[in-house]
């Protein structure tokens, strides 16, 4: 198989597993929107705010796209800072029947630094999602990739629960 079909091959196979996983569900699949700030520390340092959209994969599995911008800084210079992250999240608490519910997460991306450029990185992470605030759930992350990471952001409700 030639390098340009690899990429195409692994979205086809990750989009008929996803398929018989959503035909589970009883409530239609949404998009939930999040705001979110990351602060991401390594030997370049970024504040960054960023969105994410994440869709059900499962009973207790969300997929996230996570978009982010902001400034870096390293070595007394600084800079723009950006990073594009897909990430999975599993839910330890599927029945929201908890008040502040732990999820465990991963993924990769990649992330830009005026600084540095352009690089990959992997990303785990894990997390706690609080009490449905008349629709918004808070939550905070810590983790790692390309540095320790911190986040902090709002997720619309799906409806019910979380």
């Amino acid at each position: 198989m030639s390098r340009a079909r690899v990429p195409l091959a692994a979205a086809l196979l990750l989009a008929g597993a996803v398929a018989p996983a959503r035909a589970q569900f009883r409530e239609p699949a949404r998009v939930q929107p999040a705001g979110r700030v990351d602060v991401l520390a390594s030997h370049i340092t970024a504040i960054q705010a960023g969105t994410e959209l994440s869709l059900p994969a499962g009973r207790a599995l969300r997929l996230s796209l996570v978009g982010g911008a902001g400034g870096s800084w390293a070595d007394g210079r600084s800079g723009l800072s950006a990073r594009a992250e897909l990430a999975g999240r599993f839910l330890l608490d599927p029945n929201f029947s908890a008040r502040w519910a732990p999820y465990v997460g991963g993924g990769g991306g990649a992330r830009y630094d005026h600084i540095a450029g352009w690089r990959a990185v992997l990303v785990v992470f894990v997390g706690m999602e609080g009490p449905n605030w008349n629709g918004v759930i808070p939550f905070v992350e810590v983790g790692y990739g390309g540095g320790g990471r911190i986040g902090l952001g709002l997720r619309k409700t799906r409806g019910r629960g979380r």
